[in-house]
């Protein structure tokens, strides 16, 4: 049996949360025990005691990937719980505290973002690759658009896996429950409704998506989601009366509103590489309009499981979302093919397979 301790340092659950909580669901339990390293209260921390999950809480990490004291603790308690397989997201300092117990690591990286120059030529692009190449046995990437940042920043080629996200399906909804769905949101039957789910943040387009609305009034968009830009988008909706976009908050049953609503979108112009939503919509045969940033067009094919318009271009949103309503035929195909392309790329249990060859590949070294 081989024992992999994941360390997070998210105090909120965000994509990655969620992403370990699929893999935690769907690995192979005949052949790996997993537990997982959390800072103190932590919002995953019930979940995982749900799903009876060994969990340790550590002080010094929280929302941080580094600092001295993280490294202590984090040492200690590896040094305790004796893995044979760290598996970090985004902590250098489980990283260096793993390294230090002499214990193998595999780490996680989970965004992709425009790369400053100053990163990518000398000395810098060798002292981060340095970092990436000496403290991970290997490095799974979630995207090719991750895959790229590291390499842009130093990291060796043969040190990277490229693994798409997974996640489970969407389950079945009948008509009924679909109704009552739609009436709990406030949806008008014959409403052609779009939701985003996604962090309200800057990068994440949300204004964009508030400009496209304006020019296709005849779609309804519903933000799920928190962050520091609500206030701001909350004030654009009233002041400039777009009365075809509504705000959320936070949605804990995404699986519902997916099966109630007819298509996605996404509109990230920064740190997007595999957005589990998408996925999900994918799952229950929903298409997607989607920028051509990061990881979206490894997710979703231009007129096969969704639409690309390309990034910032906010007409060019605007008449993919128009054509996408438009065109019934159009829309039946992609519904059709955006379940063909889930079976055979993004289930939480193919997902869960190509993680795990990854630590056989490491346990064999």
């Amino acid at each position: 049996m081989t024992k992999i301790l994941h360390i997070v340092t998210d105090t909120n659950i965000g994509g990655t949360g969620h992403l370990l909580l699929h893999l935690l669901d769907a690995y192979d339990k005949s052949t790996f025990t997993m537990e997982v390293v959390m800072p103190e209260n932590a919002k995953l921390t019930p979940l995982l005691a749900e799903r009876g999950v060994t969990y340790y809480e550590v002080p010094h990490i929280a929302d941080k990937s580094f600092s001295f004291s993280g490294i202590t603790a984090l040492r200690r308690l590896i040094k305790k719980v004796k893995p044979d397989i760290v598996h970090t997201h985004g902590s250098f300092a489980g990283r260096k505290a793993a390294r230090l117990c002499g214990v193998k690591v595999v780490h996680t990286r989970h965004c992709a973002f425009p790369v400053a120059r100053w990163k990518k030529i000398f000395p810098m692009r060798q002292m981060l690759g340095l970092i990436n190449n000496s403290l991970s046995d290997l490095i799974i990437a979630i995207s090719p658009a991750a895959a790229e940042n590291l390499i842009d920043m130093g990291t060796k080629k043969s040190k990277i896996r490229t693994l798409f996200n997974g996640t489970p399906p969407v389950r079945e909804y009948s008509q009924e429950e679909i109704s009552e769905i739609r009436k709990k949101y406030n949806i008008p039957p014959d409403a052609f409704t779009m939701p985003i789910f996604a962090r309200l943040t800057e990068v994440k387009g949300h204004d964009d998506i508030l400009d496209a609305a304006k020019i296709a009034p005849e779609v309804l968009i519903l933000m799920a989601g928190v962050g520091d830009r609500q206030a701001h988008l909350e004030e654009r909706i009233q002041t400039e009366g777009i009365c075809n976009v509504r705000l959320l908050g936070f949605i804990e049953d995404v699986d519902e509103l997916i099966a109630a609503t007819d298509a996605l979108v996404n509109a990230a112009f920064g740190t997007e590489t595999s957005c589990l939503p998408l996925l999900k919509g994918m799952s229950a045969g929903k298409p997607s309009v989607v920028s051509d940033y990061g990881g979206n067009p490894y997710l979703i094919e231009d007129r096969v499981n969704g639409l690309i318009f390309p990034t910032r271009d906010t007409k060019a949103m605007a008449a993919a979302i128009k054509r996408l309503m438009s065109d019934t035929e159009l829309y039946q195909r992609m519904s059709t093919e955006a379940r063909k392309v889930y079976k055979e790329r993004f289930t939480d249990k193919k997902m869960a397979s190509d993680t795990e060859a990854v630590y056989m590949e490491i346990v064999q070294k």
